[in-house]
């Protein structure tokens, strides 16, 4: 007697059959980043389409984009109606239009040769779409004090800015990690009728001041200094209510 097969049992079957005549796809393409090799992806597609279609095999990636990542979903599907699903993920460098397709663009290729069982890279070369970790940009004056943290930019005021408004106040910089001398230097941007003007402190009660000033709406004068260390940039060096 003849035992009937299951949708699954089918697929099964073929995909083995399908995997079984598959070979490797050549390594076309080259990833400068890691200086390898891989196969593209409309080489993988142009390989397996054939032979999955010969043993009732079907692939589909649809793409998806999901808090700050995007990949694809991807189905391989048999002829008896049964079917599997994969999905990959990859943080995006950036969220433009070139970014998310360059990543979905990987995922379809990396997961297309992964379900079919093909090595298709040296190595991993997906690294331009990862989020690039860059050191934030510090300004001069910081970069003096990692060298030599007992560095001050003068402390003299040379000029005073008259009624302006303090509108934001952030941290600028910070020591590094193991820098002899831990010290903060902290930016404040004022209002001056409609010009938007920074200085910057190492003094936290200066900024503490300014970021008050700045809640309660307080018109303010302020005395500055050219920074000795970076002159395109003033010290904050007194801040008081305007008369």
């Amino acid at each position: 007697m003849k035992t009937e097969t299951t949708p699954q049992q089918e697929y099964s079957s073929a995909l083995v059959a399908a995997i079984g005549e598959l070979s490797n796809v050549a390594k076309t393409a080259a990833n400068p980043y890691f200086k390898s090799k891989y196969a593209p992806l409309e080489a993988i597609v142009d390989a397996t389409r054939p032979v999955l279609l010969k043993h009732g095999l079907a692939i589909t990636q649809a793409p998806l984009f999901m808090d700050g990542t995007a990949g694809v979903e991807t189905t391989i599907l048999h002829v008896s109606g049964y079917s599997t699903t994969t999905t990959l993920l990859l943080p995006l460098k950036d969220q433009s239009p070139q970014g998310v397709g360059g990543a979905i663009s990987y995922a379809r290729r990396y997961s297309l040769a992964a379900v079919c069982g093909l090595a298709t890279e040296d190595d991993l070369d997906g690294n331009e779409h990862l989020p690039v970790k860059r050191e934030e940009a510090r300004p001069a004056v910081a970069k003096v004090m990692d060298k030599n943290p007992s560095v001050r930019p003068a402390g003299a005021v040379t000029g005073v800015w008259r009624g302006v408004l303090p509108t934001n106040t952030k941290i600028a910089a910070k020591s590094k990690e193991g820098s002899p001398k831990v010290w903060t230097l902290y930016a404040v941007e004022f209002n001056d009728s409609g010009k938007i003007i920074e200085a910057m402190t190492f003094d936290e009660k200066l900024f503490d001041a300014a970021t008050e000033f700045g809640k309660e709406g307080v018109i303010v004068d302020v005395g500055v200094a050219p920074s000795k260390k970076d002159p395109s940039k003033f010290e904050l060096v007194t801040i008081t209510p305007s008369e």
